[in-house]
């Protein structure tokens, strides 16, 4: 029998906006982060990801430094106030109403994403999804490292998180809707059985043309 299941990416997708960045910037309102270069420097390396060119790995090791020596229970207080003000207004009422659709169908909803899973779980308890998969980032002495553990849900790395949790869920034969703004994502789109994209990068929406997937805009 086949499972459908609804594939989300997150950023730009369900939110306006980066929950990377706008963490980012969060820590820097509170006075988390003080340093302006330290800013400088996220922004450099987030306009390579918008460009496809990011190294993952050297992205996280730079920024996990924020976090460096705090403890996770503190993180997820900040969290809870971060996703409360900052990215609640900013999720799409379309997003929303997507994701509610599927849900009333019974239809499984999954956020993948390459932010932190730390995150991405906050942000997909808030929308409802039933799974969430981001980047699982080590904890040592109770406080988040900059090194990975497992595999990053990036690029193709999606599709291999994705497959492992098909397998995990003893789910042989499903069937994908994937929706996402990014070309980054191009590996998940050829894996999945039909594509929606929202607000679509350039490149994304050229390929999107050719190959006939739905395009959609959302705004707030």
């Amino acid at each position: 029998m086949t499972t459908k299941i609804a594939v989300f990416d997150l950023d730009e997708t369900l939110i306006q906006g980066d929950s990377s960045v706008l963490w980012t910037h969060y820590l820097w309102d509170k006075q988390i982060i003080n340093d302006p270069q330290f800013i400088a420097e996220d922004s450099r390396m987030m306009a390579q990801y918008n460009a496809g060119i990011l190294d993952m790995p050297a992205y996280l090791a730079f920024s996990m430094q924020a976090l460096a020596g705090i403890p996770t229970e503190q993180v997820d207080i900040w969290l809870d106030d971060f996703v409360n003000t900052i990215i609640l207004p900013n999720i799409y009422p379309a997003a929303r109403q997507c994701i509610d659709d599927y849900r009333q169908r019974h239809i499984p909803v999954i956020i993948i994403s390459a932010t932190v899973s730390f995150i991405v779980k906050k942000i997909a308890a808030k929308l409802h999804a039933d799974f969430a998969i981001g980047i699982d980032m080590q904890v040592i002495n109770n406080s988040y490292s900059g090194t990975i553990n497992g595999i990053a849900s990036f690029k193709a790395g999606k599709v291999k998180r994705l497959t492992q949790w098909l397998s995990q869920q003893r789910v042989s034969d499903a069937e994908i809707v994937f929706y996402t703004d990014s070309a980054n994502d191009l590996p998940m789109c050829y894996f999945a059985d039909q594509v929606i994209t929202i607000n679509a990068d350039p490149r994304l929406a050229e390929i999107a043309m050719e190959q006939q997937w739905t395009q959609l805009q959302w705004k707030i």
